[in-house]
């Protein structure tokens, strides 16, 4: 072999060592890449855990404690009252009463069995007895039933016939129903609308037309807030974002999809897309 060969031999070992070198480091960069990205993963997977399990202990607390209070009240304060109107009753009864007297303990009469209705109306908004026997379109049309009879506000319900309503759970029953009932008491106390309304439907995914689910969707007629009004300071402001918060942290827990338009021409409309297998 003459010289010139040696040293195109020598160029071309050369080269292919160099290109080798690349290679391989090119290998030993991606490598790390991928193991970085897994970590990364894996830490953003732990921290969304975390995240999740902090969220579902605040919302069965938050559960434990309605249940607490709606025993409570109805341990002492209805049995309170209906002995106190079995007691006015029983005075009613008495001849020696001045009519002024029997007017009175009429007006008194009716303020208690007004308050036994209210009470009655605050336990079942904190713990719905009928939670794992009913349909979730029951506890929703109750729901708007209620809040019309409370508030003099009216609450229109629709729902749509579908097998998909079979299929939710009772946990799922109980997220709902806390979401849709914020953004009813959300639409009476803070919006001041004077007419409320929750549909129930099938729909597909927007964004993915092969998944179907059901779509809650809740709507009202008043001022509703600008993200002007969202971020002040004042306690009704607090009290909203603290209840979207809420909302939002069940639409987690759902695999729920939530989205909350606000206009104060238009109102504000909740939906709630629930995926359903």
């Amino acid at each position: 072999m003459n010289p010139a060969e040696t040293n195109l031999a020598v160029f071309q070992f050369i080269e292919l060592l160099s290109i080798i070198s690349i290679l391989c480091l090119a290998f030993i960069l991606f490598l790390l890449s991928y193991i970085k990205s897994r970590e990364k993963n894996r830490n953003l997977e732990e921290q969304n855990r975390k995240e999740r399990l902090v969220t579902e202990t605040i919302t069965q607390v938050q559960e434990n404690e309605r249940s607490r209070i709606s025993r409570d009240l109805h341990d002492t304060v209805t049995q309170d009252i209906r002995t106190a109107l079995l007691y006015a009753h029983k005075l009613g009864e008495s001849k020696n009463l001045s009519e002024d007297e029997k007017s009175l303990l009429q007006k008194i009469q009716k303020i208690e069995e007004e308050n036994l209705k209210n009470i009655r109306n605050i336990i079942r908004n904190l713990t719905p007895s009928e939670i794992e026997s009913a349909s979730i379109t029951q506890l929703l049309s109750e729901l708007c039933e209620n809040t019309t009879e409370r508030s003099g506000i009216a609450c229109k319900f629709y729902a749509e016939e579908t097998e998909l309503l079979s299929k939710i759970t009772t946990e799922q029953k109980l997220h709902i129903f806390r979401i849709v009932q914020e953004s009813i008491n959300n639409a009476i106390k803070h919006a001041k609308a004077s007419e409320v309304s929750v549909i129930v439907r099938k729909e597909n995914d927007s964004a993915d037309a092969k998944t179907q689910g059901l779509l809650f969707m809740i709507s009202d007629d008043g001022s509703g807030f600008s993200p002007i009004q969202e971020e002040s300071q004042d306690i009704i402001s607090q009290s909203t974002r603290l209840g979207i918060k809420g909302m939002k942290s069940r639409a987690a827990l759902l695999g729920a999809k939530l989205e909350i338009k606000s206009d104060e021409e238009t109102g504000t409309q909740v939906k709630l897309f629930l995926p359903v297998k």
